[in-house]
């Protein structure tokens, strides 16, 4: 039997599954990495340390598994979206990647917004552009550091990078293509116009491959830095909510994934790209020939509850303070919390956005704050359902993709606030999962996306909505959405 290898390079670590062809998952590593932030507003990584801390990962999976590396039969890879990485000639970094986090470039998505034209762009990438995208990032960089841009000889995304380091290609492929607002959704291809537009250099842009496609063999070096076979194939790979719908199951439209890492994603596939009008949503290639998906972002889910954590209760564990939220209930009696700790994307697409506890009384303690924390994430993540609906009949079932969404109270709170039933996928790390599987269909162990699903995934039984709480929560959710117009002049004060 042959075992799948899958590789996520995330915001914070490198995580490393091996998994058999049935999904069983035999043996899991992790390594971590630091954001830098050189400046305020700015979130900066040595890829470097993505290769390291992958080494590491993939170690401590196959140590953990205890099976032979001849036995690995493909490797597939998955990556943290939008991150900006030159290359030289030699495919050594011109300097750190602009990750997705990083802000520096309001000034100038704004202008290229105002330039192309929201209808434009629309066509053009079927995405509205964002501070730390791809793209927003080479625009920052034409403006104030020349001399990389200058020095690069192609652009890459986060996990490229670790795949270039296995096998030597330059590449990327559509999924991670899709995020950096330079490629034609639809057609699958780069959109030569916006760089034309945005007088970016053309040679940057490497050949696009499609996630299922082999893009090498594993070389020597590295095999003997990852104690794995030399020749073993390495599929193309996918962004990591591509590779996470992947891995929970969604390939055709009805089910949406929720997930809440640092940023929080409420994604559901499409079987032909739709496009918001007012590009409040993203539209972005599957990790599958010929498919799309539909996703809206909100920037500080996990983060906001990190950042109480680190601020406030730095005594205390994620559990205990959940347990502590689990006893308030449904509405944090009247104490709403707006997850924009880093500016915020969908719908208000808003870097100067701010957080807020709105509510505060004497009676509030740290378990309302804690509890008003998840209420506020999942009320951001129904800001993308209900454009969703708006736009076709929206998804029936929501699969809870990891991180704080798979626990409780968050998972009860989600399905209230969302009112649906949400659904986990058996199995932790549903996005390097989704990788490996990437890996089976590239080489062959899967015959089709259908095959790998019923193959590889399950799920636990769904929590559904409690009719008290989803009528609470709709009266509340009313109000959020007074919030954000209501506090956006104060914001703009606040930001000089």
């Amino acid at each position: 039997m042959g075992y799948l290898l899958g590789i996520d390079i995330g915001t914070s670590r490198a995580k490393a599954v091996l998994v058999d062809p049935d999904g069983a998952l035999l043996g899991v590593g992790a390594a971590d990495y630091p954001i830098d932030q050189p400046h305020a507003g700015w979130a900066e990584q040595d890829p470097e340390a993505w290769w390291q801390a992958a080494v590491q990962a993939v170690r401590a999976a196959l140590a953990q598994a205890g099976r032979a590396s001849a036995e690995v039969a493909g490797i597939g890879l998955a990556g943290q979206m939008h991150g900006a990485v030159l290359l030289d000639a030699r495919g050594t970094p011109t300097r750190p990647a602009i990750i997705w986090p990083d802000q520096r470039s309001s000034a100038q998505v704004r202008e290229a917004i105002r330039a192309v034209g929201l209808g434009r762009l629309g066509r053009l990438a079927g995405n509205r552009l964002a501070a730390g995208f791809a793209a927003a990032s080479l625009l920052w960089l034409l403006s104030y550091e020349p001399e990389p841009l200058a020095a690069a000889d192609k652009l890459v995304l986060p996990k490229d990078y670790v795949r270039l380091k296995l096998t030597g290609r330059v590449a990327t492929e559509v999924s991670d293509a899709s995020g950096t607002l330079l490629f034609d959704v639809a057609r699958r291809r780069w959109a030569d116009e916006l760089l034309a537009e945005w007088k970016l250099p053309h040679w940057l842009l490497p050949e696009v491959l499609e996630p299922t496609d082999v893009a090498g063999e594993l070389r020597p070096e590295a095999a003997d830095a990852l104690g794995l076979a030399a020749g073993t194939p390495v599929a193309a790979g996918g962004a990591d909510q591509a590779c996470q719908a992947l891995g929970s199951g969604l390939l055709d439209p009805g089910l949406a994934s929720c997930t809440i890492g640092t940023g929080g994603q409420l994604l559901s596939p499409l079987a032909a790209p739709l496009y918001d009008p007012h590009l409040r949503l993203h539209t972005f290639c599957h990790a599958l020939p010929g498919r799309w998906y539909s996703m809206g972002a909100t920037l500080a889910a996990g983060l906001s509850l990190g950042w109480f954590r680190e601020r406030l209760a730095p005594a205390m564990s994620f559990d205990e303070l959940a347990q502590e939220a689990a006893a308030v209930p449904a509405g944090a009696e009247g104490l709403l919390f707006l997850p924009y700790l880093v500016g915020e994307r969908t719908p208000h697409f808003d870097a100067e956005a701010r957080g807020a506890f709105v509510g505060l009384t004497l009676q509030h303690g740290r378990a309302h704050m804690v509890r008003a924390i998840m209420e506020g994430v999942a009320f951001a993540l129904r800001d993308s359902l209900e454009i969703m609906r708006a736009l076709g009949p929206g998804p029936a079932q929501v699969v809870s993709a990891g991180g704080g969404g798979s626990k409780q109270p968050w998972q009860g709170i989600l399905a209230s606030v969302l009112g649906l039933p949400v659904m986990s996928a058996v199995g932790a790390e549903r996005t390097a999962v989704g990788a490996a599987l990437l890996a089976g269909l590239a080489t062959g162990i899967y015959a089709n996306p259908a095959e790998a699903r019923a193959r590889a995934v399950r799920y636990e039984p769904a929590v559904e909505p409690q009719p008290a709480d989803a009528a609470r929560y709709d009266e509340l959710y009313a109000f959020y959405r007074e919030l954000y117009p209501a506090l956006k002049p104060g914001f703009e004060v606040l930001g000089r």
